[in-house]
């Protein structure tokens, strides 16, 4: 199965939506907050009330003093109802902008859950394809954008569509005629807006993509910072990442040119319908065929206002634009499918694993050529099966497809007798303890990292484990014990530490299956014959696979197996396989040999 996405830097299509087509499809996550969203709409509709009631009072106040009306009770009441306009105004104004504003806070928490969700069960290919910065700044930095179109442009949008329809019904309430009259210079604002949208469009996506590529740049920079200072690489890293910063920097100035273009546009628009309004209207007072004195004053005010909803409109397709470009890369996140799926038939694994058949497994990493041919063997309860052969001979293939990363492209793997694939994957690997070659761990304290296998044990637990990994005293060492913080990827451990409190977390988790991939190469040869006497008795009553370069790791295995290029070449125990002579006889030669001469 591929994996299918959307485009992420497609062009901007000239055909398509002026306001988008992803930003809005992800109003969906709105949907749990729509009561939320009507009354935040409800609560602005009020608040446009009260602030264009001074401006229709302004013009019955006129009307009041042109007849002669002198009673001050009457300018009294003027007064206090403006006064009362704008209490009310700020109260439904302030009411409107929390309850929009949590909602938007709650949808981007909500999508940014959606996102890691997602991530979950994406296959480690997905990963290897992309770098980590790029992923990151979709889920931190495009949703992050989101927010701010839903919090920002969202509650401007309804701002300007309730203003743009009430000051419009009002006006053509008090004159038709000029209530047409602005109408006339719209289609030039519409061809403006299309215009602007298919040019920007590309530019804000170019720009996100940009920062998808300095994210990923960056983290991997600082990661490797060590290197980077060992090599004095300093000057052609800068380099990299000046050139990766000029191209958002391009693609954002290019945006700003189109909008600088753009928003004269609308200005000229808003200008040519407001100059007809007050030419047009004053022409019809004058004439006596017209609105009084005090409404058209009052039509001029509010004509004044219809203006003003054009201006942010143009600065709304802007910010609109931008969030389209986030929510295109987050669509693409969310569009993603996972390679490995449970079937829809598949059962959940009840029972411990007893038993685990390869069949003639063969395999091929997606467009390259087959890395296993035909490999066959049976790995029962009690039993450790090691691995070993020369480097890309496919033994870490293997353990990708033991846990289930990707699928044979032929013959079959079976657990308990029934294939692999009739399992659910949750089901399947909460019976896996895994080991790899680079041994992961997660920033925070060396007990926190135990505890992934099996977070519900006590503190004794975590200790045995650690004691049978090896690492007890060494963790006891350390300034805060179990609680000291490792730093990022464990970086304040050495590298046989790190390995060793990994095989810690596998260990503590119990597993049916324990998987090993080069689990112990980063120690001393001393402390892997403690730590494999451990192994030893810890493989009774689970299924043990064991990769290793190191032959040592796999002399006490009751069965290994020697793989050259993707091919079982030799099978047997230890002793067997050195009798015969054969290629495993010639690895073990000169891993003695050095070890003798050292």
């Amino acid at each position: 199965m591929k994996t299918t996405a959307l485009p992420l830097d497609a062009p901007g299509d000239p055909n398509g939506p002026f306001f988008g087509r992803h930003v809005w499809t992800l109003f969906r996550f709105l949907h749990p907050y729509r009561r939320a969203f009507a009354l935040g709409l409800g609560l602005n509709v009020l608040a446009r009330a009260f602030d264009l009631l001074p401006l229709a009072l302004a013009g019955k106040v006129i009307d009041a003093a042109v007849h002669g009306v002198t009673a001050p009770q009457t300018y009294l009441l003027f007064g206090l109802a403006v006064l009362a306009s704008f209490v009310f105004l700020a109260i439904f104004q302030s009411g409107s902008d929390y309850v929009l504003s949590a909602m938007a806070q709650r949808t981007r928490h909500d999508i940014r859950l959606a996102l890691y969700s997602r991530l979950q069960t994406l296959d480690p290919a997905y990963f290897e394809d992309r770098q980590t910065g790029d992923i990151m700044s979709v889920v931190v930095g495009d949703v992050d954008t989101l927010e701010s179109f839903l919090t920002d442009a969202t509650t401007s949008i309804i701002r300007v569509v309730v203003t743009f329809l009430g000051i419009y019904g009002y006006l053509f309430f008090l004159e038709w005629r000029l209530a047409l009259l602005l109408f006339v210079p719209l289609p030039l604002a519409v061809f403006a807006v299309r215009r602007f949208v298919t040019r920007v469009q590309p530019r804000y996506r170019g720009a996100r993509k940009a920062v998808g590529a300095i994210a990923g740049l960056l983290e991997n920079n600082i990661a490797g910072m060590g290197v980077i200072q060992a090599y004095t690489a300093e000057a052609r890293l800068l380099a990299a990442v000046s050139e990766r910063s000029a191209a958002y920097r391009d693609e954002a100035v290019a945006a700003e040119a189109e909008r600088a273009r753009f928003l004269p546009a609308i200005y000229t628009v808003a200008g040519l319908s407001f100059a007809a309004v007050f030419a047009g209207g004053g022409w019809l007072v004058a004439a006596g065929s017209g609105p009084s004195v005090g409404d058209y004053t009052t039509f001029t005010l509010f004509a004044a206002r219809l203006v003003l909803p054009l201006f942010v409109f143009g600065m709304l397709i802007n910010q609109i634009q931008r969030a389209e470009a986030a929510a295109a890369r987050i669509a693409e996140m969310l569009a993603t499918k996972p390679r490995i799926v449970d079937q829809p038939d598949a059962r959940t694994l009840a029972e411990r694993p007893r038993e685990i058949t390869f069949d003639d497994v063969r395999f091929a990493y997606p467009g390259r050529e087959p890395v296993l041919h035909g490999v066959g063997f049976t790995l029962r309860l009690g039993e450790a099966i090691g691995v070993v052969g020369p480097t890309g001979a496919g033994k870490s293939t293997l353990v990708k497809l033991l846990l289930r990363y990707f699928e044979p492209a032929g013959g079959d793997i079976r657990v308990n007798g029934a294939p692999l694939a009739a399992f659910t994957l949750a089901s399947y690997r909460q019976y896996l303890g895994y080991v790899s070659q680079d041994a992961f761990l997660f920033h925070g304290t060396v007990a926190e990292n135990i505890l992934l296998g099996d977070p519900q044990a006590d503190h004794a637990a975590v200790r045995r484990a650690a004691a049978m990994a090896g690492v007890d005293e060494r963790i006891m060492r350390l300034p805060e014990g179990y609680d000291t913080v490792i730093g990022e990827r464990g970086m304040k451990l050495s590298g046989g530490e790190r390995q060793r409190v990994s095989l810690a977390r596998a260990i503590l988790r119990d597993p049916a299956i324990l998987i090993l991939d080069e689990a112990t190469s980063a120690v001393d040869t001393r402390t892997e014959a403690a730590i494999q006497q451990n192994l030893h008795a810890l493989r009774q009553g689970r299924l043990t696979l064991a990769v290793a370069h190191r032959l040592s790791t796999v002399r006490q295995c009751d069965l290994i197996l020697v793989v050259v290029d993707g091919c079982v070449v030799e099978r047997g125990d230890h002793d067997t396989l050195l009798a015969a002579g054969g290629v495993y006889a010639g690895m073990w030669a000169v891993q003695s040999g050095e070890e003798t001469s050292a």
